[in-house]
């Protein structure tokens, strides 16, 4: 009978614990200036404007992060000098996948810093990362980029 109890409290103990663990996703991505891969940029993970995670680039440029399922994530990327990118990464409608997720590996290209009239363009998320329930993995949003440098156009002409 005791060992019956151990058993019984093992398997709530672990069955519990599954399910009290946050489900992440990894991305990793690659960072350039003028096609060369660019050490030392910083990454800023951001949560609702707070800051949850903070890394720099390798000596290849690269780097790697988690996020949480069911959240909205700004990720920044920045260095001295270029201008700052900010991506929109978007982990809705993930909570009750049962397979895994393949990594999403994505290309930053940062620029050199211009003063321009349109400043607070730069703080718009350049791209959205979303997931897709149907291909059962995250892509790239082409519409809202595209929306994007529409809008940087549309400015820049008034």
């Amino acid at each position: 009978m005791k060992l019956f109890l151990a058993v019984t409290a093992f398997i709530f103990a672990f069955n519990f614990s599954a399910l009290s663990q946050e489900k992440t996703f990894t991305f990793k991505a690659q960072v350039f200036y003028k096609n060369k891969t660019l050490k030392g940029a910083t990454i800023e993970v951001l949560e609702m404007g707070d800051l949850v995670f903070e890394t720099t680039t390798n000596g290849s440029g690269k780097f790697q992060f988690e996020l949480e399922a069911e959240k909205e994530y700004i990720v920044e990327v920045s260095m001295e000098n270029m201008r700052l990118k900010a991506i929109w990464i978007n982990t809705k409608r993930t909570q009750d996948v049962k397979t895994k997720i393949p990594t999403f590996a994505f290309y930053v290209h940062l620029e050199d810093e211009e003063i321009t009239p349109y400043d607070e363009l730069s703080e718009i998320p350049v791209t959205l990362i979303k997931y897709q329930p149907k291909k059962v993995e995250f892509y790239m949003d082409k519409s809202y980029a595209d929306a994007v440098k529409n809008k940087k156009k549309e400015d820049q002409r008034e």
